[in-house]
């Protein structure tokens, strides 16, 4: 079973990347942040569904995002898993952020007509505008996790310093949302480059000579 795990556990990055592509590329435009509260009701109140399935993939993308992080800890050396303990939290930390965000569009999609005007124009304000936690969340997780892949040699060292700009990319004002998408794309390329190695073989545990010294 830990075998089996062991080698199919990265794949949750191809899941987290394809399900974050379907919800941003297939999902219908939400009203923009300049939008009045009469203008997001009937929008939602025509697009409720497919928004709310949009919300749904976008949650689910969070967890198997998480779960690639956890897998590619597993994977660094010892020695440097503090890079890849720092990623899984900028992870969880980047994740909360974005479920935030799809919260407040889960509430205009299936609450919209029990929404006055005003709430519906803030909740709608919040969805497009609550961006800071994504960035910093998906910036810290980039940096860390081509920092841990450089030195814990789990893939090739060029795909380390690619995530590690992805990374920076993120920190880049208003554009720094398609360095998300780029992180996106390179975690689901690296879950698939990591199930067809396997995982790394167990390096052998040598101890320090003053081990073996007869007291």
């Amino acid at each position: 079973m830990s075998t089996w795990l062991g080698k199919w556990a990265p794949a949750s990055g191809v899941l987290a990347g394809v399900l974050v592509a379907i919800a941003f590329f297939a999902g219908p435009n939400s009203p923009g942040d300049n939008a009045t509260g009469e203008q997001v009701i009937a929008w939602y109140g025509s697009h409720h569904t497919a928004d709310f399935v949009s919300d749904i993939l976008g949650g689910v993308a969070v967890l198997f995002l998480v779960l690639f992080a956890v897998a590619l800890a597993v994977q660094v050396r010892t020695g440097d898993r503090w890079l890849a303990h720092g990623a899984l939290g900028a992870a969880v930390f980047g994740g909360v952020g974005f479920l935030t965000a799809i919260g407040f569009d889960a509430v205009l999609a299936q609450d919209h007509t029990h929404l006055t005007i005003a709430s519906a124009q803030t909740l709608n304000l919040l969805e497009n505008d609550f961006f800071l936690p994504i960035l910093i969340g998906f910036a810290l997780f980039g940096i860390l996790t081509g920092l841990a892949v450089v030195v814990g040699r789990i893939l090739p060292k060029w795909m380390g310093w690619v995530m590690f700009v992805f990374g920076l990319g993120c920190l880049a004002g208003p554009i720094g949302f398609f360095g998300v998408l780029a992180t996106m794309l390179w975690v689901l390329l690296a879950g698939i480059w990591m199930v067809k190695q396997g995982p790394p073989v167990p390096a052998r545990l040598t101890l320090p000579a003053e081990d073996h010294a007869v007291v």
